[in-house]
């Protein structure tokens, strides 16, 4: 279903809704307003004119709001065209402040990185000379 036809259905359904409900209670001060104006003479026509108020009224409200909705729904497509659906992109344009700071983050995680491997080399060469020196303090104290 086209996307017009989409808004006018529901912007126009509910505006006729809502226009209806408005029609019964004007329809209903109206029939009010007859029977506390009537005479007793009357009575028969004010009951007919009040029955045709509670259906005519509610239902012509209902109907002009939503031609009224449909006409503007489709002036207004009228006047914007058709335009494709927008696509979000994942990721948010950066500025030149952000750039810099995730290089520089950057550079601090390769220096980290870089001194975490120079302190692993370090470490072994420890751990080869103090086994060096294990063993031969083992061959001393058994020779």
């Amino acid at each position: 279903m086209h996307p017009v036809l989409k808004r006018i259905l529901l912007h126009g359904g509910l505006t006729a809704a809502v226009l209806a409900l408005i029609g019964v209670l004007f329809a209903e001060l109206a029939g009010l307003w007859l029977t506390g104006s009537a005479t007793r003479s009357s009575t028969d026509a004010d009951e007919q004119v009040g029955s045709s108020l509670r259906s005519r009224v509610p239902l012509t409200m209902a109907l002009w709001g939503f031609g009224f909705v449909a006409v503007c729904e489709l002036v207004a497509w009228r006047v914007r065209g058709t335009r494709p659906p927008a696509t979000k992109s994942t990721e948010a344009p950066s500025d030149d402040a952000e750039k810099l700071l995730n290089e520089l983050l950057a550079q601090a995680e390769a220096k980290m990185a870089l001194e975490a491997e120079s302190q692993k080399a370090g470490d072994r060469e420890q751990k080869t000379e103090d086994s060096g020196q294990r063993a031969e303090n083992k061959e001393q104290s058994h020779g």
